[in-house]
């Protein structure tokens, strides 16, 4: 192409090695289109205004060569490592003089087509990078409270996780919960709209939309249901498989989502809109009442793990395992699974993992040993 040979052209005679039916050549090229003689012009001042260095070695530049060299599908050029020993024969300088001309040329023709592409190409479009996001989780064994920008107080219980974007504080609210965590959301005000901000938190199964309230929510991967535990204040939760549908809590009501196929179910037939699953005859729109923990005024037992006690009220075995072993980070291994339909009611404060395994084994007359991280009960 007549654009790629007046680069060559150039870059020869920028290093002194053109000869003047190039430089001829050049000028023709140039003349014929003048939308280069820009171009032409930038690339001369930025060869002349160059920072000088000592002078390189031949062996050093023929590596250096080689390396540019090996970037290409097929490398163009290939060198010796060794060095040009002293006393050269006339003919061999000659042909060193002829190789370095060629090589020159050819290294500044890569400089210059280099700067053309960067200064001239057009820039292509940056591709939409994904909002980042700020997330704070706790491992097993471990609980943490934490404040995020707009005031709101949160806690995880251990091996969970929340994720919220880096426009939180903006006219939205959202974040993505894994595990447990006990929100008491602080209320915010749209400077342009002067209306409440709502705050969202989604899980697999639900959304839960509030303006200013407290409340427990418990998503853990692998559990069979989700709950959302009103404290005060009102909550709107849609569920995934039933958007249409909106069930709103008030303050002591519990609601239990079914993982499954989202389907609501209730603790207690306390609450009922009439509306089943046909599948397995299970209530849809069912909710149960807060049990308040009578020696701790004012607690419930779906939140007295935010005041660091291990809290069963009528819990099944299968489902208690999956708590003590991340309220310890303990693996526990259950060979009677006849045990599964044992139920517990208990509150352990500042307790040890031994402590709590010898209670529940003397109410239940089972057996368990302890090896490191590991229980086993049969």
């Amino acid at each position: 192409m007549n654009e790629e040979r007046a680069w060559y052209l150039l870059s020869v005679q920028l290093s002194g090695e053109a000869t003047p039916e190039e430089g001829e050549e050049l000028h023709a090229l140039l003349s014929q289109h003048p939308e280069w003689g820009l171009r032409a012009d930038i690339i001369r001042n930025m060869w002349n205004n160059r920072q000088v260095s000592r002078p390189v070695a031949p062996g050093h530049f023929d590596k250096h060569l080689q390396r540019l060299s090996n970037h290409l599908a097929q490398p163009a050029l290939q060198f010796d490592s060794e060095g040009v020993e002293t006393g050269t024969p006339v003919m061999e300088e000659e042909s060193h003089r002829t190789r370095l001309r060629w090589l020159w040329g050819t290294t500044a023709a890569a400089a210059c087509l280099l700067i053309c592409f960067l200064v001239f190409w057009p820039p292509a479009k940056k591709p939409v990078k994904p909002l980042a996001s700020n997330t704070i989780s706790t491992r097993p064994g471990s609980k943490s409270k934490v404040e995020l920008p707009d005031g709101t107080q949160v806690w995880l219980n251990a091996d969970s996780k929340i994720t919220y974007g880096q426009n939180f504080s903006g006219n939205t609210r959202e974040v993505v919960l894994t595990g447990e965590a006990y929100f008491d959301v602080a209320h915010a005000t749209s400077v342009e709209t002067g209306q409440r901000i709502p705050f969202i938190i989604h899980t697999p199964s639900i959304d839960i939309k509030v303006l200013g309230t407290a409340f427990n929510v418990r998503s853990y991967p692998g559990e069979s249901t989700t709950e959302t535990a009103l404290i005060r204040g009102s909550v709107e939760v849609t569920l995934h498989d039933n958007p249409d549908k909106k069930i709103v809590l008030k303050p002591d009501e519990k609601l239990i989502v079914r993982n499954d196929n989202a389907t609501v179910v209730g603790m207690e037939n306390e609450k009922n809109d009439g509306i089943s699953n046909a599948a397995n005859n299970v209530p849809m729109m069912m909710v149960s009442k807060l049990r308040a923990y009578k020696q701790d005024t004012g607690s419930h037992y779906e939140t007295m793990w935010v005041k660091n006690k291990l809290a069963f009220e009528n819990e099944s075995f299968d489902r208690m395992l999956p708590e003590i072993e991340r309220w310890y980070n303990v693996t526990i291994q259950l060979k009677n699974g006849s045990l599964n339909n044992l139920h517990f009611t208990g509150v352990f404060e500042n307790k040890s993992l031994a402590e709590v395994m010898e209670a529940l084994s003397l109410s239940r007359g089972f057996h368990y040993e302890i090896n490191g991280a590991q229980v086993t009960i049969w």
